[in-house]
C-alpha cells in the first residue's frame, strides 16, 4: 500500500464519515478491488496508452451504481492522473476503518485447515492478546508441521513445531562439547 494511497484513503473516509456513508463507502470500494483484478479492467484503467475519452468511460462504467463519494473520487483520480492509487485504496480505507472500529485483522498460519470452535478460540486469544477484537484469516502451512503461528499487527507470536525445533537447534549448537 503506497503513501498516496493511504492520503486518499485518508480524505475518503473523512469525507465519508461526514456523510454516515463509510459502510456504503466501504462496500463500494470492496467491488472496485475486485473489479480491478480483471486483467481488461486493470489495463484500460492504468495504461498510458488509452486515451482520456476511453478511461473517462471505463470510470463512468466503474462508478455506475455506486456512491457519489466513489465518483467524485474517480473523477479526482482521472483529472490528477493519479489512476495508480486506485488497486491499492481499499486496504488503505479498510484499514482505517477497522482502526476507528477499534478492530484489528491477523492471519493464523496451521499446518492444517482449522475447524470453526479452533477458529474461535484463536480469535478469542488474539483478542487477549493485542486487546482489540480480531478477526483471523487462516493460512494453511504444512512446513510448520504442528502448533500455530499468529500474525496481528506487526507482532509475530510462533507455537509452531518448526520454531520450537529451530530454537532448540540453537540452544545445542551453544552447548560446548
Amino acid at each position: 500500500m503506497t503513501l498516496l494511497a493511504k492520503r486518499y484513503a485518508t480524505a475518503l473516509h473523512g469525507a465519508a464519515r461526514a456523510q454516515g456513508a463509510v459502510d456504503a463507502v466501504l462496500r463500494d470500494l470492496a467491488a472496485l478491488h475486485t473489479a480491478m483484478q480483471d486483467r481488461a479492467v486493470r489495463s484500460l484503467w492504468l495504461s498510458p496508452d488509452v486515451r482520456g475519452a476511453e478511461r473517462t468511460r471505463t470510470a463512468q462504467k466503474l462508478g455506475q451504481g455506486r456512491s457519489p463519494l466513489i465518483m467524485n473520487l474517480l473523477a479526482v483520480l482521472l483529472r490528477r492522473r493519479r489512476q495508480e492509487v486506485l488497486p491499492d485504496l481499499y486496504p488503505a480505507f479498510r484499514t482505517l476503518v477497522l482502526q476507528e472500529r477499534g478492530e484489528v485483522e491477523g492471519v493464523v498460519e496451521t499446518p492444517r485447515p482449522l475447524g470453526q470452535g479452533e477458529l474461535q478460540q484463536l480469535e478469542q486469544m488474539a483478542q487477549r492478546l493485542c486487546g482489540r477484537k480480531c478477526s483471523l484469516a487462516v493460512t494453511v502451512r504444512p512446513e510448520l508441521i504442528g502448533g500455530v503461528r499468529l500474525i496481528v499487527g506487526n507482532t509475530l507470536y510462533d507455537g509452531s513445531v518448526q520454531a520450537t525445533l529451530a530454537q532448540l537447534e540453537q540452544q545445542l549448537l551453544k552447548v560446548p562439547m
